[in-house]
């Protein structure tokens, strides 16, 4: 495992500071408004180059307060994250089947060029990639120790995830079909352990907590937190032309594409219309996405098939 992390970190730092060329736009804005966090703007939101969630933006204020105004300090959070991330993947994956397969999803994640291409570009999405896993790695910990404390972690960290990215939003979804299946195996197979009532309150209390702070800013100024959604959606008139149904079909076709003959096309994001998987790497992803659907009364073999159904949809509704 630390051969797997050593070999992540090598490939996210190595020239860090000069690979990309040059600061992208939108890692600009985070440098800019780290700055003025630094001048003691401390914003829950910040509404700059059409809004964006505040954590990448803090953590990128530390790191201009460590090591100055550089490439380097900018792009040192994603770096950081992605190879911490390597761990937080090989924790679930041994948490929920074994540890051969977390060394082998951490070895993935490890070398697989989008994780390293987020990883090496200072914007926010990738905060997203081990708070979730991480999460979920909780929740389990949580439900098998029946621990309170756990429970409660787990809502503040789930909370948290909120204050990372736009597609945080979509995770709800998927935490509600996990929950749902869980209380069916408990009513149906007489499962050991009852279905969690108390530790789910636990959990949602926590929740409810960190995210005061982003209800009260949603219900006092909503335009700031949803106007994103509705520069990209499809759903949106002034991009769907007037024809959703074929805008939907389209953006269907185009996210399917992504795992197999084109990923997306913006530099920023993926090197030249790279499809997520290569020719190799896609096999074991059809087979373990068929296993799943086979074995989809096991909990881990569920919750990826929804993990990754949900979670597609917001590609699906994005103009992008």
């Amino acid at each position: 495992m630390l051969f797997i992390c050593f070999i992540a970190a090598v490939l996210r730092f190595w020239q860090l500071d000069q690979l990309p060329a040059g600061l992208y736009r939108d890692e600009a804005f985070n440098g800019l408004d780290a700055l003025n966090v630094l001048d003691g703007a401390h914003a829950l939101f910040f509404t700059a180059n059409n809004g964006r969630e505040p954590a990448y933006i803090y953590l990128t204020a530390l790191q201009i307060a460590l090591w100055g105004q550089t490439t380097w300090a900018v792009r040192l959070t994603a770096a950081l994250t992605g190879t911490l991330t390597t761990f937080v993947v090989y924790l679930l994956g041994k948490s929920w089947w074994r540890e051969e397969i977390g060394l082998y999803a951490a070895w993935l994640w490890a070398v697989s060029v989008w994780p390293i291409h987020l990883s090496r570009i200072g914007l926010r999405p990738i905060l997203l990639a081990p708070l979730f896993p991480l999460t979920l790695w909780l929740a389990t910990e949580a439900y098998r120790r029946q621990k309170t404390s756990l429970w409660f972690l787990t809502g503040l960290l789930y909370g948290l995830t909120f204050y990372t990215y736009l597609a945080s939003r979509l995770t709800p979804a998927l935490i509600l079909v996990a929950l749902a299946w869980l209380w069916w195996q408990t009513r149906t197979r007489n499962e050991r352990i009852p279905f969690p009532w108390q530790g789910v309150g636990i959990a949602a209390l926590g929740l409810l907590i960190m995210l005061l702070p982003w209800g009260l800013l949603a219900f006092n100024q909503p335009d700031i937190l949803f106007g994103r959604t509705g520069q990209v959606s499809i759903f949106h008139p002034d991009i769907n032309g007037g024809n959703l149904w074929g805008a939907l079909w389209q953006s269907s076709w185009r996210s399917l594409g992504l795992f197999f003959w084109q990923g997306d096309t913006i530099i920023r994001h993926n090197p030249a219309g790279r499809p997520l998987f290569d020719r190799v790497i896609i096999i074991p992803f059809l087979l373990g996405m068929a296993w799943s659907g086979r074995h989809w009364r096991k909990f881990p073999s569920l919750v990826l098939i929804d993990w990754v159904g949900v979670m597609l949809i917001g590609t699906l509704i994005a103009v992008d």
